[in-house]
Formats: structure tokens, sequence, C-alpha cells
């Protein structure tokens, strides 16, 4: 798995005082392009995301920090999906599941295209399994 670091700032909190539930898809975003380009040595970012789902398991605060890991969980043949596991540190509560589903995207046809085949291989050592649907 990849690990990304982050801290809740207080602009990220709503009235309850926890974490408001859009900020997560910028947290996961952030977590996401880190993984991407580290993984796959990108200098662009030729994929666009086609669908996210958020299970929220328990709650953030400022100033937490929380900690993000990501993996790949389905190859596709211009799609995969990664998933992001969120913590609150220091100890390391799970607070959110999330399954990314992103497309490689011929920006020139606007339309989605095959992904280079050797991202499997760069993908593969962030292999991990997808989260479990949460009722």
């Amino acid at each position: 798995m990849h690990t990304t670091s982050l801290r809740v700032r207080f602009g990220e909190t709503d009235m309850a005082g926890h974490v408001n539930n859009a900020v997560y898809l910028s947290y996961l975003e952030e977590a996401r392009i880190q993984f991407l380009r580290e993984a796959l040595h990108l200098d662009g970012m030729p994929l666009i995301l086609a669908s996210a789902r958020l299970d929220f398991i328990s709650q953030v605060f400022f100033p937490d920090q929380i900690t993000i890991e990501s993996g790949v969980s389905r190859f596709g043949r211009s799609s995969f999906d990664i998933v992001h596991r969120l913590y609150r540190e220091p100890d390391h509560q799970l607070a959110l599941e999330g399954l990314a589903t992103v497309v490689y995207f011929d920006y020139q046809q606007q339309k989605p295209a095959p992904f280079p085949e050797e991202w499997r291989d760069q993908l593969q050592p962030y292999w991990t399994s997808a989260p479990a649907a949460r009722a």
C-alpha cells in the first residue's frame, strides 16, 4: 500500500466539529495523485475519475493527523480501481474506506483508451482487496 499523511485544517470542519463529508473526496484525490505519480512515475495525469464510493466509519476532527493508504484492487482494459483507507492517528483508527475507479483517457480523441500494459506490473506491488460492501 502507498501511504499519504495529511493534517486536518480548521476550515475543513463543519458546524458539528468534524470533517465535512465533501472534504474526504479532496483528501482521497490528494492521496490518489501522490500514489499514481510515485507508482507510475507520471509527469501529467492521463487519468480521469469515473466513480467514487465512500464508506464513513468514524469521525475525524481538527487538528487530527490522518494517514491514507492506497492500493489497486481491479484492473480492466482502460480502467482500474483504487482502494483508499483513511486512518486517524496516532491510534490508526479506521475512519473511512473508499473506492475510486479511474479511466485512462485520450484527451485528443476525448474518449477512454487502453492503459499502458506496463502499468499492471508497476501497480502489482500495491495490490489489495476491495473494501467490503457496507449496509
